[in-house]
């Protein structure tokens, strides 16, 4: 019964595979003419509809009163495209008229493609089944406009019933055809399979007797095909390997399982540097297909480091791109030669990343703190040597040193605010449904003296009661005011400042704007980092603490949102600041 068995699953996957290729070719050719044929339909359905909506255009706009009548009259100078139903809908979504029936002018049309259309004012079609007609019918909606102006849309519905007729048609045909595919197949497969059972169960046989140990019985080759290979190099594979083979096949498994597994990326060379193997990590670190394996000594310069002495490892840090990495070279020793190498590879690089960002956040913090409390020391040493009647003097020296205090201060705040940003506070998470209004007359209200002395137009504009946001009203507050404070800043007399909110999907945005000295292009990358300042020495003598946007920042992206900013020198700026929209405020 085995040799049966054989035969019956050769059979059965010679079978399967011709009828899953068959399918599949079929399936392919049955969607490919499908989609082909409504394609082309729906094209010629579309110019159609869009050369009717140009023709019944000026008709909407002439004469309101007797539409119906003007297109009509239009429509019926072109009798070989009314093949189907047309409706013409106003930008309310009424019909105007339609080829339907006069019962239908004046109702509101309640369709997906229409609604589409009406909502974006672009062409929209879609392939539907009608239960009525029993008949698949295609939808077609084109805006109609007429010198820029938006009128409504016009929608063409046709039936493509023949369509689908034809593809159901050729569907039939080619199972017709798969069947007698199938036939010859069982037949072919059952004469292919007699012919290779013979040789297969022999090769069973042999092994099965290999498997309990007994390599003294040898197989006879029948021929010069793949079956005469086989059995030769099973009777080879008696003669030589045996168990010294498996068991050592069975170490190398269990080495390559290991270097795998590890964390760390391991690369094994030969003698004489080419790659022998790389492990996942090393892959994933180095980027590297396993094809490409020889680029790992390009990107690391392996091979310089085996010049040296590496009998007892070399260590050295290498730069790949973005990449550092922390890179042992060990020899491989054999009978007192070298056999080859291998090199452990630690990815570095966020290491590296936080030493150095910690080095520049030290670095930055000294410099803003020595500058206004040299200058406070200089000013403190003058006052010492000050007359006591030289009043005005020691006025204009305590306030500047009263001033350079306040910026220190400023500073101290800004620093504790990043910290605890950085910490992910319990206040950086508590979001909350926050109204727009409420924030837009609290910043209208805090700015409008301060721009009233500096001689700026300052607008806020409202929005309306319902709207509203997800967020911190602290954390809003502060990002407003920021903003709104750097804008009274640049600007100069005479100059305006913008408040606006806009409704943008999922998220609503509020945008400052002001007309001010703006920045340079070169600067708006880095306009968001610690410690930069646009013109330095500007930004210090106008109180700034090159904190400001970082904080804004770190705020808005902690409550979910995104902040982005457009500017050109001498023309203004504008900061766009994008929070999720609350959901009981979405109507």
């Amino acid at each position: 019964m085995r040799w049966r068995s054989l035969r019956v699953k050769l059979v059965l996957v010679y079978t399967l595979l011709i009828l899953f290729a068959v399918e599949l070719i079929g399936a392919y050719f049955v969607r490919a003419l499908t989609s082909s044929l409504i394609h082309n339909q729906a094209a010629a359905a579309k110019n159609q509809a869009q050369l009717m909506a140009t023709l019944v255009a000026p008709q909407i706009q002439s004469d309101a009163k007797s539409v119906g009548t003007s297109i009509t009259t239009v429509l019926q100078s072109v009798p070989q495209f009314l093949n189907g139903t047309v409706y013409v809908l106003n930008e309310d979504g009424y019909v105007m008229y339609t080829t339907a029936g006069g019962a239908l002018i004046g109702q509101k049309r309640i369709d997906s493609v229409a609604t589409e259309a009406l909502l974006h004012h672009s062409n929209a079609q879609s392939v539907r089944y009608d239960p009525v007609s029993k008949s698949h019918l295609l939808a077609i909606a084109v805006p109609i406009e007429l010198h820029g102006s938006y009128l409504g849309i016009l929608e063409y519905v046709l039936s493509i019933q023949p369509t689908y007729e034809t593809i159901h048609q050729a569907t039939s045909i080619f199972y017709t055809g798969s069947m007698g595919v199938l036939v010859l197949t069982v037949i072919l497969g059952m004469v292919v399979a007699r012919a290779l059972t013979r040789p297969v169960l022999e090769v069973t046989q042999q092994a099965q007797i290999m498997a309990k140990g007994d390599f003294s019985q040898r197989l006879v080759a029948s021929g010069n095909d793949e079956f005469g290979e086989l059995v030769a190099s099973i009777n080879h594979l008696a003669d030589e390997l045996d168990e010294a083979l498996a068991s050592n096949r069975l170490e190398q498994e269990r080495l390559r399982a290991v270097i795998t597994s590890m964390g760390e990326g391991v690369i094994v060379l030969d003698s004489s540097c080419k790659v022998l193997m790389m492990n996942r990590a090393a892959r994933q670190m180095l980027r590297t297909a396993a094809s490409e394996e020889d680029e790992a000594l390009a990107l690391l310069q392996l091979d310089e480091m085996a010049n040296a002495d590496v009998s007892s490892g070399v260590r050295q840090v290498r730069v790949v791109g973005n990449a550092i990495f922390h890179v042992i070279l060990t020899s491989i020793q054999r009978r007192g030669q070298i056999d080859g190498f291998v090199a452990v590879v630690r990815d570095v690089t966020e290491q590296e990343q936080l030493d150095q960002a910690r080095r520049d956040f030290v670095s930055n913090v000294s410099h803003e703190l020595r500058t206004p409390l040299t200058t406070v020391k200089s000013y403190i040493e003058v006052l010492r040597d000050l007359d006591d009647d030289e009043h005005a003097t020691r006025q204009e020296f305590l306030g500047v040193i009263a001033e350079e205090t306040d910026r220190m201060v400023r500073l101290t705040r800004d620093l504790l605010q990043l910290s605890g940003l950085d910490r992910g506070g319990p206040r950086a998470f508590a979001l909350k449904l926050l109204h727009v209004q409420p924030l837009l007359a609290g910043v209208a209200q805090r700015f409008a003296l301060q721009a009233s002395r500096q001689q700026l137009t300052y607008r806020v504009h409202a929005t309306e009661p319902s709207l509203a946001v997800y967020g911190d009203a602290d954390m809003v507050n502060r990002v407003l005011d920021n903003l709104i404070s750097n804008a009274l800043k640049y600007t100069a007399p005479g100059g305006e400042i913008e408040v606006r909110v806009k409704v943008a999907g999922e998220f609503v945005t509020f945008a400052v704007s002001d007309n001010g000295i703006g920045i340079p292009a070169e600067d708006l990358p880095h306009v968001f980092e610690r410690f930069y300042r646009v013109e330095k020495g500007r930004s210090r003598r106008r109180g700034g603490t090159g904190l400001g946007l970082a904080l804004a920042r770190e705020m808005v992206e902690r409550m979910g949102g995104e902040i982005r900013i457009v500017s050109e020198p001498n023309r203004g700026t504008t900061v766009y600041v994008s929070l999720r929209r609350a959901e009981e405020a979405i109507v």
